[in-house]
C-alpha cells in the first residue's frame, strides 16, 4: 500500500480526516500510513491552519529538537486509538521544554486489526531525531502545530531536514518552509523506517538544509521577523473529541478493512474537527 498525501509548499492543509485500513502487521516501530483525505472546517476562533511561518509560530509554545526513543499505543471504547511518541534528550531552540515530550496525537491500530488514522497529522520514526512545533493552544488531535515536525535524515552521505512526505527543506524565510522533490520512498505498512531514493539529490537545484543550517536559518528567521514563540504547551487533549463520530472512508488501495471493536464502523457525520 502506498501513502498519498498533498502538501504545498509552504501551505500545510488545516483539514483532517480519518482513513480506516486493514493493517496485518503492526510493532512499536510503526508509523501511521494514510490515503484518503476529507476536508473538516476548523472552529471559528480557535485554531487556525497554519499557512505560513507568521500563523504557524502564533500557535507555538515551543519549538524543541529531540530524539524519538519510544513509540506505544493506547486504545479505550470511549477515547478510541492514540499514539504516544516518546521525544528524548530535548532541546528548545525556542521557549521553554522539559527533557523529555510525550507526544500523543489521535489515531493507532483498533483492537481487530484495522488502523484509524488522521490523514494530515506528521508521521514519527523510532530512533531519529526531529525539530517539532508544540501547541499553546487546547487540542484533540495532536498537539503539533500542522506538519510543522520535521525529520533528521541522511540521503546520499548527506544530512538532510524532511517533512512527512519525505521532501527536503531548502530554505526558511518570512514567506515559510520551502521544500523540495520528494527523495524518500513512502512509509510501508511493515513499520519500517522510509528508504532514501538513491541520486535523489541531484535532481535538486538548491542544496537542501542540514539540521545545524535549518535551525540556524529558523532561528535568524524568527529575529528578521519579529517572531516570538509564547503560552504553555499542554501534553494532553482537552477531552471534547468524540472519535466514533467522525467521517471515515475505507482506503482504495487497500484490502477491505475489519471491523472496529464493537463491530460497528465510525458513523458518517462531518462536525468540526480541533486539533
Amino acid at each position: 500500500m502506498k501513502q498519498i498525501r498533498i502538501r504545498q509548499v509552504v501551505c500545510l492543509a488545516a483539514a483532517l480526516a480519518l482513513t480506516a485500513v486493514s493493517f496485518d502487521h503492526f510493532s512499536n516501530k510503526s508509523v501511521q500510513a494514510q490515503d484518503v483525505r476529507t476536508p473538516i472546517a476548523l472552529e471559528p476562533g480557535r485554531l487556525a491552519p497554519a499557512s505560513d511561518l507568521t500563523s504557524a509560530v502564533s500557535q507555538t509554545a515551543a519549538i524543541v529538537e529531540g530524539f524519538v526513543t519510544d513509540i506505544q499505543y493506547d486504545y479505550s471504547e470511549r477515547e478510541g486509538p492514540w499514539t504516544r511518541v516518546i521525544l528524548s534528550k530535548v532541546r528548545a531552540l525556542a521557549g521553554e521544554a522539559p527533557d523529555t515530550i510525550e507526544i500523543r496525537h489521535f489515531g493507532g491500530p483498533l483492537p481487530k486489526g484495522t488502523l484509524l488514522v488522521a490523514a494530515e497529522l506528521p508521521v514519527f520514526v523510532l530512533g531519529k531525531e526531529y525539530v517539532v512545533f508544540l501547541r499553546n493552544t487546547k487540542w484533540n488531535v495532536s498537539p503539533v502545530v500542522g506538519d510543522f515536525a520535521f525529520r533528521v535524515d541522511t540521503v546520499d552521505d548527506a544530512e538532510v531536514i524532511v517533512n512527512s512526505d519525505g521532501q527536503p527543506v531548502l530554505q526558511v524565510s518570512g514567506r515559510g518552509i520551502e521544500f523540495g522533490p520528494t527523495i524518500f520512498d513512502a512509509f510501508d505498512t511493515d513499520g519500517s523506517a522510509p528508504k532514501a531514493i538513491t541520486g535523489s539529490l541531484r535532481a535538486i537545484d538548491y542544496k537542501p538544509l542540514d539540521r545545524a543550517r535549518f535551525t540556524t536559518s529558523l532561528r535568524s528567521t524568527l529575529d528578521a521577523q519579529a517572531l516570538r514563540v509564547a503560552g504553555t504547551f499542554i501534553e494532553k487533549p482537552s477531552g471534547e473529541f468524540n472519535w466514533r463520530y467522525q467521517a471515515a472512508s475505507a482506503s482504495p488501495l487497500a484490502p477491505p478493512p475489519g471491523d472496529v471493536p464493537d463491530g460497528r464502523e465510525p458513523e458518517p457525520d462531518t462536525p468540526e474537527l480541533k486539533f
